[in-house]
């Protein structure tokens, strides 16, 4: 019984092959048919030139750290009233070892510091027209760092304006801090500067 399996897929396979030889040949002799050689494709690595200009859009000065106030674990403390437990909260403590307040006061007294400064979009009308401009805006910082109450308070040319308010409203602070307690600062000024070099 295997012989005639063995025999009959032998049969199968050369009878196979005898019609693709059959096929092929019948394919080339016909007048007319040109048989083209098969194209190799290659792929080609893609380059980089090495002497590509790097843009930089401007540099954000170095964040100077914050240090924290660390707190102790919350113990349990008796009660005057028979059968209750109360929990006493410590009070945290600054660095310096004095008696602190929650929150962003926990920082160490300071000045305001910059954290973040978002360059402006340049417009697109005014790249299209070739001009450039500076733009002078006023704002104000909260206590936690965020600003608010952005104004232009000098413009060469309007088209500018949006952009310069929309960059300094994304700007990031440290909170100007005295005595551990984080304070408002007002009328910040910052100029933007819109020239087509630096596109």
């Amino acid at each position: 019984m295997f012989a005639r399996y063995a025999s009959a897929v032998t049969t199968g396979t050369l009878m196979t092959l005898g019609l693709l030889f059959v096929m092929q040949l019948l394919i080339t002799l016909q007048p007319g048919v040109q048989v083209k050689p098969r194209l190799h494709h290659y792929l080609t690595p893609f380059r980089i030139p090495i002497d590509t200009p790097v843009k930089t859009i401007q540099q954000i000065p170095p964040v100077e750290k914050l240090t924290k106030t660390e707190l102790q674990p919350a113990r349990p403390v008796e009660s005057s009233n028979s059968g209750t437990i109360g929990v006493r909260m410590p009070t945290p403590t600054a660095p310096g070892g004095g008696i602190g307040v929650p929150g962003p006061a926990l920082y160490n007294d300071g000045p305001l510091v910059a954290l973040v400064r978002v360059a402006p979009v340049y417009p697109v009308r005014a790249i299209s027209q070739g001009l450039e401009g500076t733009v002078v805006v006023q704002f104000d910082v909260g206590s936690n760092g965020q600003v608010a109450n952005v104004v232009v308070v000098e413009s060469s040319n309007r088209v500018f304006e949006k952009a310069a308010i929309q960059a300094a409203e994304r700007f990031k602070f440290k909170p100007r801090v005295i005595d551990g307690v984080a304070l408002e600062t007002h009328g910040i000024q910052n100029m933007f500067r819109f020239t087509l070099d630096e596109l």
